[in-house]
């Protein structure tokens, strides 16, 4: 009974990963702890047609005395699911150190699955040359590639963008009337200690004249704000929107930045201290993911 219990435990974590990363929804959740006896159905007859045990089993040094064909191991299976007598010879035979501890540090790595699986994620698609892991990763995060370890920016309100950072953000609000209006701007500022991301909605007759203009306008706030040079500037697309690239200059030192126009949105992302370098900047640009 312990082995079996050990068998589902297992399989389960298998399945809570899946869900877990492919951002499925919580019935999915109810549906395999419901019926785990039954999915592991065929997992079983599997593995009892073609080693004579299973992964719990094994850890026990427990193996079946008797040849199973596809149709008995199957007719087997469900019978064990539904909790009905099943005699069958078990022997023990005591297995060797080494395939014990594969044994073990294979349940240590499945049970992580469930406990910690976006820690998880993160190992395997550093360690395992998989493509498709990578793609996991992204589709958990929303469609974003964040580096390892950053954290995901929430707010109180729906954002409709996502961003990640090495920590936790300080959140800041600053209002400026605009001059011979009554429309106020209201700028909003993510700032972390080495990058910050902030974004403004621009009056519609701001924008009207394309994105050349309204990046203009910006970098030479972006150039006053700072206090520096704007040293470098060039026009690019943050997925399908229109966005610039710049870098400011000030006593030796340099910010890496990314202005991105989306409808009447100025985003201006920004690198900075330790972290200007263009490296550094574009793990943070290709982190911040649009979902207007």
């Amino acid at each position: 009974m312990l082995s079996r219990c050990l068998d589902y435990l297992w399989f389960w974590s298998i399945l809570f990963f899946i869900i877990d990363v492919c951002n499925l929804d919580m019935i999915f959740y109810l549906i395999i702890t419901l019926f785990l006896s039954f999915l592991f159905i065929p997992i079983e007859a599997v593995l009892i047609k073609c080693f004579k045990t299973t992964l719990g089993k094994f850890v026990f040094g427990l193996r079946y005395n008797q040849e199973f064909t596809w149709k008995s191991a199957f007719r087997y299976s469900c019978r064990r699911a539904l909790f009905l007598k099943t005699p069958s010879q078990l022997i023990y035979k005591k297995a060797k150190l080494f395939p014990h501890i594969l044994a073990i540090t294979t349940a240590l790595l499945l049970s992580s699955l469930s406990i910690a699986p976006e820690a998880t994620l993160n190992q395997a698609s550093k360690i395992l040359p998989f493509e498709f892991l990578q793609e996991l990763k992204v589709k958990r995060n929303g469609g974003a590639n964040c580096p390892d370890g950053w954290i995901k920016l929430t707010a109180t309100t729906e954002l409709p963008f996502l961003a990640f950072f090495p920590s936790e953000p300080k959140a800041t609000e600053v209002k400026k009337p605009i001059p011979h209006s009554s429309r106020i701007l209201v700028y909003k500022e993510y700032t972390e200690e080495k990058y910050s991301l902030g974004y403004v909605d621009l009056p519609e007759n701001w924008v009207k004249w394309g994105s050349n203009m309204v990046f203009k306008g910006t970098l030479k706030q972006v150039a006053s704000h700072e206090k520096g040079n704007i040293t470098q500037k060039q026009k690019t697309l943050h997925e399908q929107y229109p966005a610039m690239d710049y870098v400011v200059e000030k006593n030796g030192s340099k910010t890496f930045g990314r202005l991105i126009l989306v409808g009447t949105t100025i985003y201006n992302l920004e690198a900075k201290g330790e972290a200007a370098s263009q490296e550094a900047s574009e793990l943070f640009f290709n982190s911040f993911h649009l979902q207007v």
